[in-house]
């Protein structure tokens, strides 16, 4: 994960069956410069015609141009998708610096106010220290050609790119350029106090390709307790289950068909006493379920593959996902007194007790195949030859704390299965052995959904090695 893995304004149906937060890759610089050119609204040039009038000097201007590269980067940010509060200083040698707060593996960011106000109260500090000469803080707000600066977190709050800022010797001052949203494009006002000239400068400004704005960074920490049952629990506020569904649904078919309105109004649905079971078709598949979960504060949905294995489990660590009320989480720890496991507890709504004050629990353990492949190569990275039953498993790089691996396994069964209604949501349902183990077949051999669509082979075949990755899942053995 990168700087700007923190925080994003909800825009699809997606985003909304889950949570409101979604990973982000960071922007490539070199094209920030056409973009802005693109959206932004020109501003017409003086006529050679009139006469030009003698320019007045805006003392404001002249102080805040010096972060025009830090406007313009917010900007470019914004047509991204990317809504951070982002900062820069300016040092006591005149050379102006970006600062930002940056999202680690530990899958946790800070909500925009509380970055705003420890970005503010570091400056202020460093202000006062004479260690800087003044600062700036960019972040979108409610804005409206008026008085009102407080962050946006709402979807209809979002108005205005505001600049909060403080200049030795003087006081502190705020200022806004308004947007507004049009035809899913972005179209910047201007600043209000600013001359046409002036706003030109802002918004034809170029950034240098390839220059790091952000040199100065500080990782966030993401909240952690031992319990009395001696559970370590963490937490987690960037989660949600857009990969889950994608793996359901087919990555393609995820992005291009409106399955984020289905779920929604299976949610909706959901809220409503169905005495004859009707909607039961409309989340109960023979392989797979559509479980709804209902509160005052959260409603959500979940993917559950239906299995019957079961492990004996011991639970070490619970991270929880602050952005869903802590009512989802991943739980991990050793199975079988042998091997590790994460999974994504699909029952930890109404379980989450359970799971906090009893660690040795048994599971049910499935999974959600993202993408599956032929296993072909027979060596390991060191050049160490497989041997024909090698199996295996290794947490994902590309989707830490997940619950997500990389695996290469065996496919010791599959039958076809179908979900929807219509039965147009086609795949698989495969018995894959992760771990080889002589004296057990059924030693770490889990029941997995792939989607057909997320294969690069037409048809398993009993046997055969397949590699891949894929989310595990579990719920309490009843």
């Amino acid at each position: 994960m990168g700087i700007f893995d923190f925080f994003k304004r909800k825009n699809n149906n997606q985003e909304n069956i889950s949570t409101l937060v979604q990973e982000i890759e960071m922007p490539e610089e070199k094209v920030i410069e056409e973009v802005v050119e693109e959206v932004v609204e020109t501003i017409p040039e003086i006529p050679s015609s009139q006469v030009e009038e003698p320019k007045v000097k805006n003392d404001e201007y002249e102080k805040i141009r010096i972060y025009n590269d830090y406007i313009v980067y917010s900007i470019a940010l914004q047509l991204r998708g990317e809504y951070t509060p982002i900062s820069a200083f300016e040092k006591e040698n005149g050379e102006v610096e970006g600062f930002a707060y940056m999202v680690t593996e530990d899958a946790y960011a800070l909500a925009p106010q509380q970055a705003i106000g420890q970005m503010e109260e570091k400056f202020e500090n460093e202000l006062q220290e004479g260690k800087i000469k003044s600062y700036m803080i960019l972040y979108h707000s409610q804005f409206d050609d008026n008085d009102n600066h407080n962050p946006a977190t709402k979807e209809d709050e979002f108005k205005a790119i505001s600049l909060s800022y403080h200049f030795e010797g003087a006081d502190k001052a705020k200022t806004g350029l308004p947007y507004v949203f049009e035809n899913q494009n972005v179209t910047y006002k201007g600043f209000a106090s600013f001359s046409h000239e002036e706003n030109n400068e802002i918004m034809n400004h170029q950034l240098v390709d390839g220059k790091d704005y952000f040199p100065n960074t500080e990782g966030i920490a993401a909240p952690e307790t031992t319990n009395e049952a001696g559970i370590i629990i963490r937490k987690s506020n960037i989660h949600n289950l857009v990969n889950t569904w994608s793996g359901v649904f087919g990555h393609e078919n995820f992005q291009t068909k409106d399955y984020g309105q289905y779920l929604t109004t299976v949610l909706m649905q959901s809220t409503v006493a169905d005495p004859d079971g009707e909607d039961k078709s409309k989340t109960e598949f023979e392989d797979v379920r559509f479980k709804t979960i209902v509160t005052e504060e959260l409603s959500t949905i979940i993917p559950e593959v239906k299995t019957n294995y079961v492990l004996d489990f011991e639970t070490r660590s619970i991270r929880e996902w602050e952005n869903a009320l802590n009512l989802q989480a991943i739980v991990a720890g050793p199975a079988r007194d042998t091997f590790g496991v994460w999974f994504f507890a699909t029952d930890y709504a109404e379980n989450r007790n359970t799971y906090m004050t009893q660690p040795h629990l048994k599971v049910n353990i499935s999974g959600i195949v993202f993408i599956l492949d032929v296993q072909t190569n027979t060596d390991l990275p060191d050049g160490t030859k497989m041997s024909e039953d090698f199996t295996t498993y290794a947490p994902s790089q590309d989707l830490p704390n997940y619950a997500c691996f990389d695996f290469i396994a065996q496919v010791v069964d599959y039958k076809e299965t179908e979900l929807l209604e219509d039965g147009t949501v086609k795949g698989y349902i495969l018995k894959l052995k992760l771990i080889t183990n002589e004296e057990n077949e059924d030693f770490f051999t889990i029941d997995a959904f792939v989607n057909k669509e997320n294969m690069r082979f037409e048809t398993p075949t009993k046997g055969m090695k397949v590699t891949g990755a894929l989310q595990l899942q579990g719920k309490i053995a009843e």
